[in-house]
């Protein structure tokens, strides 16, 4: 378990909570040292304070995704919508308001847990290629970027990142977007959640050309989205 948060007291107080829960934990004062602890010390699970002295803590996610395996639980004061659908776009797995009740965080720290289980027992591996070659532009999937025909770089979420993995693996086959869901945007489907189908549509716009209408992931009806052979 890593924490990332600036402030001495909240820090504190969780570090020691989390490790009279028996959870081996470390903390990071800034973004900074969070990159450096990420690398050595290897957490299963980050929780990461948005305001950071160094960096805002949305711009960290997609870093953590990219750089190993970990769920997200982000921290913040500010319980606006747009920022917690920000963070959850992007790829966390969480966000409590703070200051967070501890047998409510322990909770939620062990939900996450189990998701990453039953998502890594149950997850589709992509191939071993790691470039998606198109058209008009080739997409580096181990970075996250669409490198366009003139060198432009457009760099993918975490998210979307996933979600072209998951297509790609599945050579042409339809995924459902309940699957997309649970491994992309690592929860569950709502019964009018739409945030799958948003999610394909910031991604068409990414891997598409502007003198093509061609749709690079389709839409396949009532089965969920495919990449087009």
């Amino acid at each position: 378990m890593m924490i990332v948060e600036d402030d001495p007291a909240i820090g504190d107080m969780l570090l020691r909570f989390l490790i009279r829960s028996g959870m081996p934990a470390q903390i990071a004062r800034s973004g900074r040292e969070a990159m450096l602890l990420k690398e050595t010390f290897g957490p299963d699970i980050v929780l990461l304070d948005l305001e950071l002295p160094d960096t805002n803590g949305i711009s960290l996610i997609p870093w953590l995704l990219r750089t190993g395996d970990c769920g997200i639980i982000v921290l913040s004061g500010n319980g606006e919508e747009a920022e917690r659908v920000v963070g959850i776009e992007l790829g966390a797995d969480d966000y409590i308001i703070k200051p967070p009740s501890m047998r409510e965080l322990v909770a939620r720290i062990r939900a996450v847990h189990r998701r990453l289980a039953r998502g890594r027992n149950n997850e589709i591996r992509p191939e071993a290629s790691t470039t998606l070659r198109l058209a008009h532009a080739e997409v580096d999937l181990r970075k996250r970027v669409v490198i366009v025909e003139n060198g432009d770089r457009i760099p993918l979420t975490g998210a979307e990142g996933k979600a072209l993995e998951l297509l790609v693996a599945a050579r042409g086959e339809p995924l459902s977007r309940e699957e997309l869901c649970r491994q992309a945007l690592r929860r569950p489907l709502g019964s009018e959640d739409r945030a799958v189908d948003q999610l394909i549509v910031g991604l068409r716009k990414k891997l598409s050309s502007r003198d093509s209408d061609d749709q690079i992931i389709v839409s396949v009806r009532g089965a969920g989205y495919a990449l087009s052979a």
